[in-house]
């Protein structure tokens, strides 16, 4: 009887001879239908095409941008900066295939520090940065500034004040502070983004904090 069964697959198995095991089968069988499946699932589940991003040729929005260091019981390996921008409006982005989602284009840039002293470091940017594009024909995609990001890092351990967009427009400035406790221990990879109060740490004295300030520049 498992003979019987053997010899119909092999019609539809090349290589599967009368006198094969069901284990040889069965390998026949994934050899051939695997690489089918991924082809169709690769074709069903391909993102859209990236867009290409530019940059606006005439910005007007620019901010002097500061990073201030205040009480840190030492120094760090490096002090980082960025900004990211997005795009808000849904109704430039096509659907995706199958799930229906929209994905939103990002970009992330970063921002050349230059170090006014060993405390203060200070870069330039652009609210405008990027120009507003039809991307996909489903009208301009309008870009706008998402947040911008302070980064100072000591070993594996990362002390990080984010600034939001609300943040940004509301009072262009925030501060973030840390514990000497954490200085100290960066042997583990952590993004540490600190608390906004002080007064949140037992020993309130032994803290410090890294804010971010920005000034609009006049044309």
């Amino acid at each position: 009887m498992n003979s019987i069964r053997i010899n119909r697959f092999a019609r539809f198995v090349p290589g599967a001879f009368t006198w094969a095991t069901p284990a040889r089968v069965a390998r026949k069988i994934v050899q051939v239908a695997v690489p089918g499946l991924f082809l169709l699932l690769t074709a069903c589940g391909g993102n859209m095409e990236e867009p290409k991003i530019e940059l606006n040729p005439h910005p007007a929005m620019h901010y002097a941008l500061a990073v201030v260091i205040d009480g840190a019981p030492g120094a760090f390996d490096s002090v980082d900066a960025s900004a990211d921008y997005g795009v808000t409006d849904y109704g430039c982005v096509p659907e995706q295939p199958i799930s229906g989602a929209r994905h939103l284009p990002g970009k992330h840039v970063p921002l050349r520090l230059v170090k006014a002293s060993d405390t203060t470091y200070t870069t330039e940017i652009y609210v405008d940065l990027l120009k507003d594009e039809d991307y996909f024909g489903k009208g301009v995609c309008h870009w706008k500034l998402a947040g911008i990001t302070a980064e100072a890092a000591k070993g594996r351990m990362r002390f990080i004040t984010p600034v939001s967009a609300r943040t940004f427009a509301e009072r262009k400035s925030e501060t973030r502070y840390f514990s000497f406790d954490a200085y100290q221990n960066d042997e583990f990879e952590t993004r540490n983004m600190g608390n906004r109060d002080r007064h949140a740490y037992p020993y309130s004295h032994k803290t410090f904090s890294i804010s971010v300030t920005a000034k609009e520049m006049q044309p």
